[in-house]
């Protein structure tokens, strides 16, 4: 479970307390990929989805991006460059897997102007979001599928909820690899109380302010609070 926030005293602190890391990009091994059943086969990727009476949220974004995905019942199949395909299996307890080794693999999207596809993965209790680079299946794990700024070049990723608290991470698409941060603190503005939560929804105003939407995990917090995250440079802070 993550762990809930705290809010800070000082406002406009930094909100980033670490310098910015470049991901581990992760090819699968032995046959796993942070927990998921992957691999990478030398066949090329990818034809109508078939058997897809499992139960698959990811339909709208298989139909969008035709070609470069595609689903065979329980496996999802994501093509790489020089024919070759990456292909995720999902993993619960209809398949024999235990509660604690669950994965279910769902795309979200495709990024082409990052050559990166954006893939939900549901655990037991929780999900994360993988980001699998199309050039050579290299994969890393986010919060939850990022919101991408205007121009692409950074995005946000978010969770915000009674079971998992909350878990707020900057990317900075613009590095090669991307980078991410996690925000460490809560905007301190007028109203905010002690116990805050984040409204779930990270909305984009403009290339570089993300405002939070939607009716927060706390019904006492006070709705019209402002949270607003200034991000520039692969770091947040907190504005009032």
């Amino acid at each position: 479970m993550r762990p809930l926030w705290s809010v800070v005293t000082a406002v406009g602190l930094f909100a980033a307390t670490a310098q910015a890391q470049p991901q581990q990009w992760t090819l699968p091994s032995a046959g796993l990929l942070h927990g998921s059943k992957a691999t990478i086969e030398n066949q090329p990727c990818c034809g109508p989805s078939r058997n897809t009476r499992v139960h698959s949220p990811d339909n709208a974004a298989l139909a969008k991006w035709s070609g470069m995905a595609s689903r065979d019942g329980r496996i999802l199949m994501l093509k790489l460059a020089d024919n070759r395909t990456l292909k995720l299996t999902d993993c619960d307890d209809k398949t024999g897997c235990e509660a604690d080794d669950t994965r279910i693999h769902r795309l979200v999207d495709w990024w082409p102007q990052h050559r990166l596809y954006v893939v939900l993965v549901g655990l037991y209790e929780e999900s994360v979001a993988y980001l699998v680079s199309e050039r050579d299946g290299r994969t890393f794990v986010a919060t939850a599928p990022p919101v991408l700024s205007p121009s692409g070049r950074q995005a946000v990723a978010l969770v915000s909820n009674l079971m998992s608290g909350v878990d707020l991470e900057i990317i900075d698409l613009s590095r090669n690899p991307p980078t991410s941060i996690k925000v460490e603190t809560m905007p301190d503005c007028s109203g905010a109380g002690p116990n805050s939560f984040l409204r779930p929804i990270p909305v984009w105003t403009d290339e570089t302010h993300v405002t939070f939407e939607g009716e927060s995990p706390l019904p006492e917090d006070k709705p019209n609070t402002k949270q607003l995250l200034r991000v520039e440079g692969g770091k947040g802070q907190w504005q009032c």
